[in-house]
């Protein structure tokens, strides 16, 4: 099935709403799963009759105690969503990738990977991104966990002053790096580059991670951390967490060892809750991070997008985009289309904010470039035989 197709068939039957949390950390796709707060039965969703005449009953605000799901074991193949996954015997570089937040359940607030609906969001969500981010030419190996993320009304009630460690953000963040450090020890293979893909949520976990991992270094593989949709963070602030570590912001097309991020509104965009003055920011069509603007005039490839869940996800000439470029002042990537048009999710973020597309505006162009990276890490890491 190729790219198109897939994300026609998700965005139609499965792609959640987009809603925004606020303050800390970004939420992208969830759609209501109050039906998950049943009784697990091994790891098969439990649904009566009874609790089916129960939801006809007048609803009272009742006290339940909070459910915390037991952590991943990441020896157990079922806790990855997907575990070393190429299209290739000979894949060029390994990704490691953590999912953006896929669901909504006010009574059960910390993800459970045991339920058959969760699985099938996430699965089918990476099948949408990777169909899109994979070069059959250069193929990459792919390792997904799933992490007890927190949903969206627990995202939104998270203050950025909090101590994560404090929140139910902390189990998502202690996921991915216990499954990180378990890829680095029996999947991860010497002498292959690495790279980090998350957006929303899922960059705050990576960030995260890559603050708390020393072990995350240019000379273990790590050519680079695409955080896409990172919300609220300064490029003074990441410079400072990684000064001692070899890590910087990217600042071209093929510096390796780097944290990209970038966070997508309109020229006209109202008030957006990702992104503050001197946030970080990199252009991920012209790898600039200054207001140089991406020439795309003459661009053939493909951008995509979606609406809602309820209408066809769409494509469009990335020749539209000509002229995206780096807003420091802002701490955004500026695009040109239409702060109030089908591109913007129906402006269920606020109007102009881009969020829900942070990747798949640039697809295309951020498959080429993790290929131009990794290649760029072994020019440098990997010595001649």
């Amino acid at each position: 099935m190729n790219a198109a197709s897939i994300l026609s068939r998700f965005m139609r039957a499965l792609f959640a709403v987009l809603l925004c949390p606020a303050l800390f950390v970004s939420c992208s796709v969830f759609e209501p799963d109050e039906q998950e707060t049943q009784e697990l039965s091994g790891d098969v969703e439990s649904t009566t009759e009874t609790d089916a005449a129960e939801q006809t009953k007048p609803t009272v605000e009742i006290s339940a105690p909070l459910v915390i799901p037991p952590a991943p074991d990441y020896a157990n193949p079922a806790s990855w969503v997907r575990m070393g996954e190429t299209d290739s015997i000979l894949p060029e570089f390994e990704v490691f990738y953590i999912y953006p937040t896929l669901f909504q359940n006010k009574l059960r607030p910390v993800m459970d990977h045991r339920f058959d609906r969760i699985r099938t969001k996430a699965s089918d969500y990476i099948d949408l991104t990777f169909g899109l981010l994979t070069d059959p030419v250069h193929p990459l190996k792919l390792y997904a966990p799933f992490v007890r993320q927190a949903d969206y009304s627990t995202a939104l009630e998270t203050d950025s002053a909090s101590d994560l460690s404090g929140t139910l953000l902390q189990y998502g963040i202690k996921d991915t790096k216990t499954a990180f450090l378990y890829f680095m020890k029996f999947f991860h293979k010497p002498g292959m580059p690495y790279i980090l893909v998350g957006h929303s949520q899922g960059a705050s976990d990576l960030y995260e991670l890559l603050r708390a991992t020393p072990e995350i270094t240019p000379e273990s593989g790590f050519a680079a951390a695409y955080l896409a949709g990172l919300p609220k963070k300064t490029a003074e602030e990441i410079e400072r967490d990684f000064a001692d570590r070899g890590i910087h912001l990217g600042k071209s097309a093929d510096d390796t060892g780097v944290i990209l991020v970038w966070n997508t509104i309109a020229q006209d965009a109202g008030e957006n809750i990702f992104t503050v003055p001197g946030g970080a920011v990199i252009n991920p069509l012209n790898w600039k991070t200054d207001d140089t603007p991406a020439d795309l005039s003459e661009s053939q490839a493909t951008g995509y997008y979606y609406v809602s869940e309820k209408e066809p996800a769409g494509t469009f000439r990335a020749s539209l985009l000509d002229g995206i470029h780096a807003d420091l002042e802002r701490g955004a990537v500026i695009v040109n289309l239409p702060g109030d048009s089908q591109y913007d999710a129906s402006a269920q973020m606020g109007e102009g904010i881009f969020h829900a597309n942070d990747i798949f505006f640039f697809a295309e162009f951020l498959r080429d470039n993790m290929v131009r990276r990794t290649a760029a890490w072994r020019a440098k890491y990997t010595q001649p035989e």
